[in-house]
């Protein structure tokens, strides 16, 4: 059976990783939190400091990881598979 979130899904529409951790998935919601703004940030500016040419690859990648990552969150935050 499936059960709606409805306001863990919004706190995770204004920022990542919230939703899980009000739904009592604390671990979860934090490495979510991590990844989305700490991680990928810190990668790109990594690569920055490289090379230039990389920084623009890593930079559009990035981005794509970064709305997918936000989607997933969304719709993991709206919904959770209750076991048992």
């Amino acid at each position: 059976m499936k059960k709606r979130y409805f306001w863990p899904a919004l706190a995770s529409f204004f920022v990542v990783g919230l939703g899980q951790v009000a739904k009592g998935e604390g671990t979860k919601g934090l490495l979510l939190i991590l990844a989305y703004y700490f991680a990928i940030p810190g990668l790109i500016y990594l690569t920055l400091m490289v090379n230039a040419y990389l920084f623009l690859t890593t930079l559009g990648i990035g981005i794509i990881a970064g709305i997918v990552l936000w989607f997933n969150n969304l719709f993991d935050a709206w919904t959770h598979e209750i076991v048992g």
